[in-house]
């Protein structure tokens, strides 16, 4: 018997076989096939590799009394080849009904008659061929498939992607949403911003949208790590920042440090000119296919234009809350506010007061030095207010030379004393204006709401408007709060 000399023939399994019969097959069979002894039940390392066998000879003579042992052994393997009984001895009346349950594929009768054995051979080799062409036609349906469900994920996913960024015109929310979304591709810790754009001197500013990250170490380097990039991607330095801190989401885990391989950091553009930058922190961004970094690149250009449109949205929304002159929101923006403080100082208890200034004599400014150099005073006092002020208090320009500040989370005694300040702040500036040095004075009313839940918007703005008249009527330049009728003692107090 010739064994396995090589993988590029085909191989026969010949069970029960003697030598004289197997010499027999292997000169009709010729150099193009291999016969393999098959001895069962295996021992030693197991059954042998049943793939790519053409046919399994099995001989009457030696497997007759195990019959039933074979059927059950082949039919355990669906790699078992097709079994051919070889009849080289006798078959009684009573064992055919054996040999029809063994589910043999063909006979063929010892001495073998080479014609039938060839045809045989084409027979199953063509069976073989249409197997194998099904088989691989199986498989590629079954990768096409696999191939149009992931591309039927994605086309659900990218549409995910762009109808809930487009619900939107908050850069919070899309930020949001989209550390929801693309969880569905990896398990996002974080997703967080940076935008740029140039001021009037052309030098570049940022906005910074970040979690609010355990411990203000990870916060400063989340921080750094944006500014980094930003300056990368714009080639060019930023030159200050504002930081928005955005609440944590219900699925969004802990940072506990960042590195590099960890957050994956890409340009936003628009118009072919990039804005800003987006991070993506996780701890798979480092192992990332690229099919699956493909998806991410084509989702974040999804986000780019739907981030573009709230930030402009932002932009014409801060323009038109603002005064152009001073750059201070202006009565309308105040207004919304001061509803909402009000909503919760009644619902929180929390301290809460006005004030209310107007600068004293100002028609005089505009008679004797020109409307520019009004203007130029209240930009100043713009100026001034942004700067003494804390960013959770809000000032306004309430109209011509009138300001308010509403200052959350501060009594009336507290108020009093920066109105002093800032009443003291703008005694001691000397303003020029065309070769001509003069000074201004202004004039404050304070008034806080009572702990209560009665207590209205107009009220607390007509305590402030009295207070503010009774520190006019007693003389100006000074700061009278509301409920206090000595306004000398205020002067003393708080001018």
């Amino acid at each position: 018997m010739q064994g396995n000399q090589s993988h590029s023939r085909t191989e026969v399994l010949a069970i029960g076989l003697g030598p004289r019969e197997e010499e027999e097959m292997q000169g009709i069979l010729g150099p193009e096939f291999s016969l393999e002894r098959f001895v069962f039940p295996c021992s030693g390392n197991g059954r042998p590799e049943m793939d790519n066998k053409l046919m399994a000879l099995v001989s009457w003579r030696g497997v007759n009394g195990q019959i039933a042992r074979l059927t059950r052994y082949s039919f355990s393997d669906e790699n078992f080849p097709p079994r051919v009984l070889v009849l080289d001895a006798p078959v009684a009346q009573c064992d055919l009904e054996r040999v029809v349950d063994a589910g043999f594929s063909s006979v063929l009768r010892y001495p073998f008659e080479p014609e039938k054995v060839k045809a045989l051979v084409d027979q199953l080799m063509e069976s073989q061929g249409l197997y194998k062409d099904l088989y691989h036609m199986a498989r590629e349906i079954c990768l096409e498939r696999e191939i149009l469900s992931r591309q039927a994920d994605l086309l659900q996913f990218f549409n995910k992607i762009l109808t809930n960024a487009s619900f939107s015109l908050d850069t919070i929310e899309i930020l949001h949403q989209a550390h929801e979304d693309l969880r569905i591709l990896l398990p996002v810790k974080s997703v967080d911003a940076i935008f740029w754009q140039s001021n009037q001197n052309q030098e570049l500013e940022s906005e910074i949208f970040i979690h609010e990250h355990s411990g203000k170490q990870i916060q400063d380097r989340m921080i750094q790590f944006l500014l980094e990039h930003a300056e990368k991607h714009a080639d060019q330095k930023i030159i200050g920042y504002h930081v928005n801190f955005m609440s944590k989401v219900e699925s969004m885990e802990v940072i506990e440090d960042v590195r590099e391989d960890d957050v994956l950091v890409l340009p936003l553009r628009f118009g072919g000119k990039s804005y800003g930058c987006i991070s993506i922190a996780s701890e798979k961004i480092s192992r990332l296919g690229r099919d699956r970094l493909q998806t991410i690149l084509a989702a974040v250009n999804h986000l780019a234009l739907a981030l573009r449109n709230a930030l402009l949205f932002q932009q014409m929304r801060t323009r038109a809350d603002r005064d152009a002159l001073t750059r201070l929101p202006n009565r309308h923006y105040f207004d919304e506010r001061m509803i909402q403080e009000v909503k919760r100082h009644q619902r929180y208890r929390i301290p809460l007061s006005l004030m209310m200034m107007d600068l004293d004599f100002f028609k005089s400014i505009n008679d004797n030095y020109g409307h520019q150099a009004g203007d130029m005073v209240l930009q100043d006092i713009g100026r001034l207010l942004r700067d003494i002020l804390r960013s959770s208090d809000i000032p306004a320009r309430f109209g011509g030379e009138e300001f308010v500040v509403l200052l959350p989370h501060t009594t009336q005694e507290q108020a009093g004393i920066l109105a002093g300040r800032i009443l003291e702040s703008i005694a001691k500036r000397r303003f020029h204006f065309k070769g001509k040095f003069f000074k201004v004075t202004a004039s404050i009313g304070v008034a806080s709401m009572e702990t209560g839940f009665f207590a209205k918007n107009e009220d607390l703005l007509g305590e402030a408007d009295a207070a503010l008249y009774r520190a006019k009527a007693s003389g100006r330049n000074m700061v009278c709060l509301a409920g206090e009728e000595d306004a000398e003692e205020s002067r003393r107090q708080y001018a």
